[in-house]
């Protein structure tokens, strides 16, 4: 392989696209971030690109042998002219011609001139034909000029602000080396795209991973909670940090937004949303999740309340201490009846526990026992278990 196939931006290509499985094998160790691995891809990919119409395209083939046949064929019809018009031709001598120097072009017709000068072209190699052509188009006086009246007219009409491009001379080698060079590119250039594919399959699972996680989330999305917990198991009981960064309101907003639902126990519920969007930045286009505040009279049974939680239909908010415990204990019974029947439900369901008054150690351990199988969560909000 001749190392000139490739462009520093070509062997660049090369390394980023190699790096990205190797941020695939290191990302759950160092928590690398996940659109990590589809920057380096699509990077590999620009210099790929660049590196195959900028270097690669400008691959030609090294006729050696070729051109030194053309010199010898032209120089042998040549020879064949002068010898057939070296009787006719006037032998015209100077003080510089050599013993050999008996034919001139001054006493050739037209016709044998244009053949020799034929001759002479065609021992040019062919990217060197162009450049002169194009040298002598350039030089040529179009018909304009001669309508406006000449080069003085039309010479205030010129500017130097649009020069002339050059081409960039090819890059020659072998038959073999430029094969090499472009299966070698094509290869290069498949490569970043498969590396693009795992770039978007590596953020599409770090996403997915990050999803049930408090502080590692971001942009949530209703997504299905099956796709989020076969990553990241929703954890049964989370006890929500002192130093929170999010409002109360602000953590019923996210958990809706990434497409869970939840009942919250709180001392006072008047300052919470009665709806909430599904899409953080698409409120318009997306129909909200409504939020019933139940209150002590309130007709809601609990037969209601559990159903509307179990599939999604709708959230709950409760500032009543006696009908929180009542709900607590009826939402308990509801969970056992399924852990009979072994059902989940299809969305994630926190029960938010926002009151003064601490949960028992034991409590919390039945709860979990028949929480987790069914996809239901405590979400402590206040106070340690005693």
């Amino acid at each position: 392989m001749n190392l000139n196939s490739f462009s520093i931006l070509g062997y660049l290509s090369v390394l980023l696209w190699l790096a990205v499985p190797v941020v695939w094998l290191l990302a759950r160790r160092y928590r690398l971030p996940g659109w990590l691995a589809l920057a380096l891809a699509s990077a590999a990919f620009v210099f790929a690109k660049f590196n195959s119409s900028s270097h690669v395209d400008r691959i030609e083939v090294k006729k050696v042998e070729q051109d030194v046949n053309q010199l010898e064929v032209a120089a042998a019809k040549r020879k064949a002219v002068e010898e057939a018009r070296g009787g006719e031709v006037a032998d015209i001598r100077f003080a510089e011609d050599g013993n050999d120097d008996f034919i001139d072009k001054a006493g050739m017709e037209d016709a044998d001139k244009k053949y020799l000068d034929s001759i002479e072209k065609a021992a040019d190699p062919e990217w060197k034909g162009k450049k002169k052509k194009r040298g002598e188009t350039e030089k040529e006086s179009g018909d304009l000029e001669d309508e406006l009246g000449g080069e003085e007219v039309i010479s205030g009409v010129k500017s130097d602000a649009l020069p002339v491009k050059e081409e960039r001379e090819p890059i020659f080698m072998s038959e073999t080396e430029m094969g090499i060079a472009q299966r070698i590119d094509s290869l290069n250039l498949d490569a970043c795209r498969i590396a693009i594919l795992l770039g978007i399959l590596i953020l599409m699972i770090d996403y997915l991973t990050r999803m049930n996680s408090y502080d590692r989330s971001y942009f949530p999305l209703p997504l299905p909670a099956s796709w989020r917990n076969a990553f990241t198991p929703v954890p049964t009981t989370f006890h929500r940090p002192v130093s929170a960064h999010r409002s109360l309101r602000e953590e019923l907003a996210q958990l809706v937004r990434r497409g869970d639902i939840f009942i919250c126990f709180t001392k006072d519920a008047s300052g919470l949303p009665t709806d909430l969007p599904r899409l953080a930045k698409m409120g318009r286009f997306s129909k909200p999740l409504e939020v019933l505040h139940i209150k002590d009279n309130d007709r809601i049974s609990d037969q209601f309340v559990f159903e509307s939680l179990w599939y999604g239909r709708s959230c709950f908010t409760v500032d009543s201490i006696d009908r929180i415990h009542q709900l607590f204990g009826s939402i308990f019974l509801q969970l056992q009846q399924r852990r009979v029947a072994r059902a989940r439900s299809n969305f994630n369901v926190h029960i938010i526990w926002n009151i003064d008054q601490a949960l028992h150690q034991d409590d919390i351990a039945d709860f979990e026992a028949l929480a987790r199988p069914a996809g239901f969560s405590l979400f402590i909000c206040n106070d340690n278990p005693i």
